[in-house]
């Protein structure tokens, strides 16, 4: 069965279709009556999808109960109305696959996190509300430059990029600056087999780079 993206499975169109749909897990809670609540994104919707697990299921007891926030799940069902407010639609399981384990140390939690806490969580972050919403504000904005300049006859080139980050030795092809390079100091730098002179500029005390 081929894999249905959340966010064409979100749709009033859907309901009474049986679906396969592919995401991580964001939540889970239990009810006393014997089901559980799941929900799952694939990162096509900012919205996650709601999913009844029913106990009657044949790996209730020693896989769903057990899933922890993170985990990557293969879900199959049939798409329902959904009474809770806020969704339309709700997959009611007949299966669901663990494609890949999560521990309860899985950085990325259902509480919100700072910014700070995310800038060390590259690989994760857009998994998260902020970061989605952002990735999606610059697809908007590129396609629309994009389409703009493609319509009237440009071409899109990958010029050179300045910049101050210094990658395996590549920063030091040249240097800006609006100073007069004439009255810069010299770097002296050291090679394999010899010391030579650069003629490039560097920071120095005693240039006033403020005026750069």
């Amino acid at each position: 069965m081929e894999r249905t993206r959340i966010t064409l499975a979100m749709d009033n169109a859907m309901i009474g279709k049986k679906v396969q749909l592919n995401g991580w897990l964001r939540t889970k809670r239990e009810s006393k009556g014997g089901f559980s609540f799941l929900e799952i994104n694939d990162g096509s919707s900012l919205s996650n999808i709601q999913i009844i697990a029913d106990n009657t299921l044949s790996n209730y007891e020693d896989v769903i109960r057990k899933l922890t926030t993170g985990c990557s799940l293969t879900v199959t069902g049939i798409l329902h109305p959904s009474p809770g407010k806020g969704q339309l639609v709700e997959l009611h399981a007949e299966s669901i696959n663990v494609v890949g384990q999560a521990d309860s140390s899985f950085p990325i939690q259902k509480k919100r996190h700072s910014l700070e806490y995310l800038r060390e969580m590259a690989h994760l972050r857009t998994r998260t509300n902020t970061f989605g919403a952002l990735a999606r504000i610059r697809n908007s904005l590129s396609w629309a430059i994009h389409s703009f300049f493609q319509a009237r006859g440009f071409l899109y080139l990958h010029t050179p990029i300045i910049t101050t980050s210094d990658c395996e030795g590549a920063g030091s092809l040249f240097h800006v600056t609006t100073l007069n390079l004439n009255q810069l100091p010299l770097e002296t730098i050291k090679t394999d087999s010899e010391t030579k002179k650069e003629s490039s500029p560097i920071p120095d005390k005693q240039v006033d780079f403020s005026k750069d």
